[in-house]
């Protein structure tokens, strides 16, 4: 390091190749690293790097001068206590010694131990570690640069999904990636609020809940403690259309962990116990949302456009159905919907897809396929004119949404209507500067896009002062007449076109993320493919399709207009 160093006057001084160099080591107390950095010109990219290199075969081949040594023990002395002179640097020092070694005087040893350094040192710790194999480059290049490895790398292979059926009906997703050592399990059903009634209303996120809290031969303890010794995951959900476990294990243990999900989806016991306990955690979730008013407007909403069957339905059910559910009727519900036929099981991550067939087929060949399939019970909307509805809450603050009937996920109009939400959803919509910004109406703003197997809506929605909900109830239907008139522009547009499908880009990246994302497509119906061919219909989309899908769909005299808060509007 420094300006005399051999880096800097052999690199940058005598051969002009770097703008800037420097050597920097990380010790934080577990192993650290060694490193050189250089701002170089493109141009001169290979060259600097093999100068670099060049420097460092020179340190392992040759001793150091004793002089060379001399200055950076006092380089690095100087350095050192520079960090006491103020009261702040001495408590950073001293923590840091305590954090790395559980030694208060660990800088004044390491400083009395550099001492005694020699040039054979410097050439032995220069040759066990400074070592091609132990040696990771990494370069920010101008676009077009020509660069040659030096050393050959196994290329990282995107392996496609394999999809198999077992003859019980379960459909299978595989898919190689060898990235990490990690296996993702996700295995979800048909299921949900639309596969409920009043009565059972609840029943699927029980269902999830119950699921593990032990089998005919774990006690819910041993699946807690067995998924923990293997440093893995299990965990389960319930929603508007289906229900699921999510299992992630590492690749060595994943036979176990595949053995510990298919016990808790072939063999689960539902104990009573453990049945009384999650219905009194859903009855308190169902009070707290209560004390969330967009919820509470959101549900309401629900009711109304809905209403006692499907989406109209809370994905916690009722304190009264929850009363009503028993052992005998869950269990009744589990034998219809946790059915091989009505389940995808999708298994990414670093596996052999040959391996895990056959291993699947061994856990999971014997699940008996029950007669019934499912059959939904949900509605599609059901409101006739603009229907207006209000939830009474003693709180400071008021809530509207105004709820437009919608469409389902197999329809193409969801396109355009889930970019139109988010080009009325980020901080710089048409609804966030007008409502928010210029009025200063709104404590938030912005749109939801809900889609599902039955036809779903679409909202605009509002946080505000109780005295101005009538004030924002004009403003959202005055843009609405505008978007009816006008449609977005092309700015909105690409920007909405840009977020969303980075969004959904960022969102395969994660393996688990991705696994559910087409394991959720087979199981709807739209097929595994779904999740990467849709982008393709989102960038095709046009600000025609776009108007045309807000004329069809955002009809001011067909909506409901729920609001909550201490006093209607």
């Amino acid at each position: 390091s420094g300006h005399s160093s051999r880096l800097y006057q052999e690199i940058r001084e005598k051969r002009a190749l770097a703008h800037s160099i420097d050597a920097w080591t990380y010790n934080p107390g577990n192993p650290g690293l060694f490193g050189i950095s250089a701002v170089v010109d493109g141009d001169k990219f290979e060259a600097t790097r093999s100068a670099i290199l060049s420097q460092l075969d020179r340190v392992k081949n040759e001793l150091v001068t004793k002089s060379e040594l001399t200055k950076a023990i006092k380089q690095f002395t100087a350095a050192t206590l520079s960090t006491k002179k103020t009261m702040q640097g001495q408590a950073q020092d001293t923590g840091g010694n305590w954090l790395a070694a559980n030694d208060l005087n660990l800088s004044e040893r390491f400083l009395a131990a550099i001492q005694y350094l020699t040039p054979e040192d410097i050439q032995r710790v220069a040759r066990t570690y400074l070592t091609a194999s132990n040696r990771t480059l990494y370069a920010l290049l101008p676009t077009g640069s020509k660069v040659t490895t030096i050393e050959s790398r196994e290329a990282i292979v995107d392996y496609p999904i394999q999809k198999f059926d077992l003859p019980n009906g379960l459909r299978v997703l595989l898919k190689e990636d060898h990235r990490l050592p990690f296996v993702e399990m996700r295995t979800v059903f048909q299921g949900g609020v639309l596969s409920e009634s009043v009565e059972t209303n609840g029943a699927s996120q029980l269902v999830a809940k119950t699921l593990l809290k032990g089998t005919a031969t774990r006690s819910a303890e041993m699946i807690a403690s067995e998924i923990e010794t293997l440093g893995g995951s299990i965990d389960s959900y319930g929603g508007n259309n289906s229900f699921g476990i999510n299992t992630e294990v590492l690749s060595g243990d994943f036979e176990q962990g595949l053995e510990l999900l298919a016990d808790v989806v072939l063999n689960s016991a539902f104990p009573e116990s453990a049945l009384e306990r999650e219905k009194l955690v859903q009855l308190a979730n169902i009070r707290a949302q209560r004390d969330h008013l967009l919820q509470s407007a959101g549900r309401l909403m629900r009711r109304t456009m809905f209403g006692q069957t499907g989406y109209g339905l809370d994905v916690n059910g009722s304190e009264e159905s929850l009363g009503r559910i028993n052992r005998e009727e869950l269990l009744r519900f589990v034998e219809r919907l946790m059915s091989p036929a009505n389940c995808v099981l999708a298994i990414f991550g670093d596996i052999s897809v040959a391996r895990a067939k056959s291993l699947i087929e061994e856990k999971f060949g014997k699940w008996n396929q029950t007669k019934e399939l499912i059959k939904y019970s949900g509605t599609p909307p059901i409101i006739q004119g603009q229907v207006k509805v209000h939830e009474s809450r003693d709180k400071k603050q008021g809530v509207i949404i105004v709820a437009f009937p919608g469409v389902t996920i197999y329809d193409q109009a969801r396109f355009p209507l889930e970019l139109l939400q988010e080009a009325l959803s980020d901080l710089g919509s048409r609804l966030f500067v007008r409502i928010r910004e210029k009025l200063g109406l709104a404590y938030y703003v912005g749109a939801q896009h809900f889609i599902g197997l039955q036809p779903g809506y679409f909202a605009l929605y509002a946080g505000t002062a109780p005295e101005s909900i009538a004030q924002v109830r004009s403003e959202i239907f005055s843009e609405v007449e505008t978007l009816r008139r006008e449609g977005i522009t092309a700015e909105e547009l690409k920007r909405a076109k840009a977020k969303l499908l980075g969004q959904k880009k960022i969102a395969r990246q994660d393996l688990g993320s991705y696994a559910v994302a087409t394991a959720l497509d087979e199981l709807y119906g739209l097929g595994y493919q779904n999740c990467d061919l849709e982008d393709a219909n989102y960038e095709q989309v046009t600000q025609e399709e776009v108007h045309a899908a807000i004329v069809k769909y955002l009809r001011p005299e067909t909506c409901v207009v729920s609001t909550a808060g201490p006093t209607a509007a």
